[in-house]
């Protein structure tokens, strides 16, 4: 055996299975792992590896952190509080890219640019609106994905 061939495979000492260290699915996997178009893998695989219960708890724990704050993060602005308003989705912004969702993420880093350099939050209503529809899309996508990791990890 050579050092490459152990650096990309490693064989189950018992079973004499080969399994490929990068992808996310191995091989030998019995069904695949096949997430939401919407979610970037690569993002995901560089974090976790494939590590689909550490995956699971990551995004139970965004999920049960992000659903309270979008809450904040919505009142604030009808309650027409700026400095909150900034402030929440700056502290929503990193759960975006913890559960592969890097796209939303960024909106979040355009809309925190906005309210940085408003006067008046009736400046960001288009924006936020269209920043609440993909943060609702994205919340669905979470969701779904944690069950069916939960799914995934008890077969």
């Amino acid at each position: 055996m050579t050092t490459d061939y152990l650096v990309n495979h490693f064989i189950d000492p018992i079973t004499q299975n080969r399994y490929n260290y990068f992808p996310l699915n191995k091989p030998t996997d019995p069904k695949p792992f096949i997430f939401n178009q919407k979610i970037d893998q690569e993002s995901l695989h560089s974090l976790y590896e494939d590590d689909f219960p550490y995956m699971e708890e990551i995004f139970s724990i965004t999920l049960s952190q992000l659903k309270p704050d979008l809450n904040v993060f919505k009142l604030s602005f009808e309650r027409q509080d700026l400095p909150s308003v900034r402030q929440m989705v700056h502290k929503i912004k990193p759960s975006f890219g913890f559960v592969g969702l890097p796209a939303v993420q960024q909106t979040c880093k355009q809309f925190e640019d906005l309210c940085a350099n408003a006067t008046d939050i009736d400046e960001l209503k288009t924006p936020y609106i269209a920043l609440c529809n993909q943060l609702d899309d994205a919340l669905i996508v979470i969701e779904s994905e944690y069950f069916k990791f939960k799914e995934y990890n008890q077969a």
